[in-house]
């Protein structure tokens, strides 16, 4: 219980895009202490004193919203985490975060990620240790070498004399990861010369080349073993802070020994949202609603309403009911007890213009591809390698339907 209790284990809003309201970060908060959960990280990519505007003081608002997110519930960490620039000192950072730990926040997060500073190892160390000498509070670091399993120059040099209360992230062996395995933890733990990695777990952001998917899916592909060669999990959300809650409820589940699925099912069933979650899925997703789901599934689909996600989301709630749609009336065509006509014709046509222009939305729906994700890694030099899992070219469930109904006489 002791060691479940010092389990880091919530939310880090790292992500590219609208970072999210202060009224979202207060909401998630809550439902991570409803949930079991203990910690939240302000570190999104585009607040601008985070990373463009490192330099410039926080704002008297971010401070006055810093404390009210620290404050909102007690078992609620509160971090806030800093990309300082290449010119950045030692003395510039410690005057920029000083203030939010005077605001109540639990401690500050190094962001040096997504950086070209492979050569910048000595100065994110003297950094951090500066940071925990001078504020007297916990200091976690997310290194330019951030993915795999292999030390690399750049890392041997940060560790070296790095303070040992310093927590070092890790996303695991790629930046995005179908699934993460205890050995590949213990590979960069080795890497990291004993020093057990904080789990800086991308899913389910869609940021960037991913931001045609929506992510509403179980949290999935953890071996239950993993919980003990980590110091914590950190999952990165949507820019959509309420489609993000199933998976962050479902991955709290993971992290207090509970069964991930089931978490998330009576999740999504109580909001109404399990049909929809299950259109936006992939073949290899636990939520995926098979090669051929029924009418009534379809029909289902139409007549969803989910309530209470993001307007954002509506793009995809849309095209999902009319691409079901689109189905059910491909079906109908096939019926076998449906005269042949001049009619007949004319539909099949009209079904193809249709479906021509469903394809064309800007979102991913039913499995369908081309998907984009950085499925990439850190070598052994530090730098990124490219895997071929980071596109996925597959048909989706629409198009199949709809082919099978246009190449049947």
């Amino acid at each position: 219980d002791e060691k479940k209790q010092l389990m880091i284990a919530g939310i880090i809003e790292g992500f590219y895009g609208p970072p999210w309201t202060h009224q979202e970060r207060l909401q998630n908060i809550d439902l991570l202490a409803e949930y079991g959960g203990n910690t939240y990280v302000w570190a999104a990519k585009l607040e601008p004193r985070h990373r463009q505007l490192w330099a410039e003081p926080f704002t008297e608002l971010e401070l006055t919203e810093f404390a009210e997110l620290a404050i909102r519930q007690k078992i609620v960490q509160v971090l806030i985490g800093l990309t300082p620039g290449a010119d950045a000192t030692t003395e510039q950072v410690i005057n920029k975060l000083q203030p939010a730990i005077n605001h109540g926040c639990h401690g500050v997060v190094l962001s040096f990620d997504d950086l070209p500073a492979l050569d910048a190892a000595a100065k994110h160390r003297e950094i951090a240790n500066a940071l925990i000498e001078n504020l007297k509070t916990q200091v976690w670091l997310v290194p330019t070498h951030y993915a795999g399993i292999t030390s690399s120059p750049y890392l041997a040099q940060l560790l070296d004399g790095l303070h040992p209360e310093v927590l070092v992230m890790w996303t695991g062996v790629h930046v995005v990861n179908d699934s993460i395995h205890a050995l590949e933890a213990r590979q960069r733990t080795q890497a990291c010369r004993g020093r057990k990695p904080l789990l800086w777990d991308n899913t389910p952001v869609n940021d960037a080349m991913m931001s045609e998917a929506l992510h509403l899916g179980p949290y999935a592909g953890r071996e239950a073993e993993l919980r003990s060669e980590i110091t914590g999990l950190l999952i990165n959300p949507m820019e959509f802070a309420t489609a993000s809650q199933p998976t962050l409820i479902s991955a709290l589940a993971w992290v207090n020994d509970g069964e991930p699925y089931s978490a998330w099912l009576n999740f999504v069933d109580q909001h109404g949202w399990t049909e929809f979650a299950r259109c936006t899925a992939f073949p290899d997703d636990p939520h995926w609603p098979g090669a051929r789901p029924t009418d009534d599934w379809w029909q289902a689909v139409v007549n969803m309403n989910p309530h209470g996600l993001e307007a954002g989301c509506e793009p995809w709630i849309d095209a999902a009911k009319q691409g079901a749609q689109l189905v059910l009336d491909a079906r109908r065509l096939l019926d076998p007890a449906l005269p042949r006509s001049q009619s007949t014709v004319l539909k099949k046509i009209t079904l193809a213009m249709r479906w021509r222009s469903w394809q064309r939305l800007p979102v991913l729906l039913y499995g369908g591809g081309p998907r984009l994700r950085p499925v990439i890694i850190n070598d052994e030099h530090g730098e990124f390698v490219y895997r071929h899992g980071s596109v996925i070219s597959t048909t989706c469930l629409v198009d199949d339907e709809v082919m099978r109904c246009l190449n049947t006489d």
